[in-house]
């Protein structure tokens, strides 16, 4: 297995004149059977199989395997119990870093998730001024997460 060290934040600010091709995404999760995240994923007319295990801090173990894409869209179809996530990516350099920039659709509308990912744990980056609250640790933020529990369904704690 791959490790994947990423750190993911909210964007405060508007930065739509960073996002200028993106690739949308389709993505859905199988039922949960312990600690494993298993996800298909459409892109580009590309599709994927993604296995990930639980994070630790900011690191995760994670395999990949490409899919054909009919297939992918029938498990997307039959075995994600209609929880999926859409999302436009966009990937913006700075720095000698890529970041992605997820902008949700659907369920998930307004919410603009960047994602890094690190050599290291402990890697030391210079965070762009649009980047707002880290949410690394904060399980409601996670992809998996947010195909079950989208914001749409969330309850202001006013």
């Amino acid at each position: 297995m791959a490790l994947e060290i990423e750190r993911r934040f909210l964007v405060r600010k508007n930065i739509s004149h960073l996002c200028r091709s993106g690739v949308h995404i389709i993505q859905g999760y199988l039922p949960r059977d312990g600690q494993t995240t298993v996800r298909v994923r459409l892109a580009d007319g590309q599709a994927t199989l993604t296995m990930k295990s639980a994070k630790t801090g900011a690191c995760r173990e994670e395999l990949e395997f490409p899919l054909l894409p009919d297939l992918a869209r029938r498990i997307l179809e039959h075995s994600c119990e209609g929880r999926l996530i859409e999302k436009t990516r966009y990937r913006y350099d700075q720095d000698g870093l890529c970041w992605e920039i997820d902008v949700f659709e659907g369920e998930n509308a307004g919410l603009v998730i960047a994602e890094v990912e690190l050599r290291d744990p402990n890697q030391i980056i210079a965070l762009p001024d649009w980047i707002g609250a880290e949410v690394t640790s904060l399980p409601a933020y996670g992809n998996s997460a947010l195909s079950h529990q989208p914001i749409r369904r969330w309850t202001s704690a006013a």
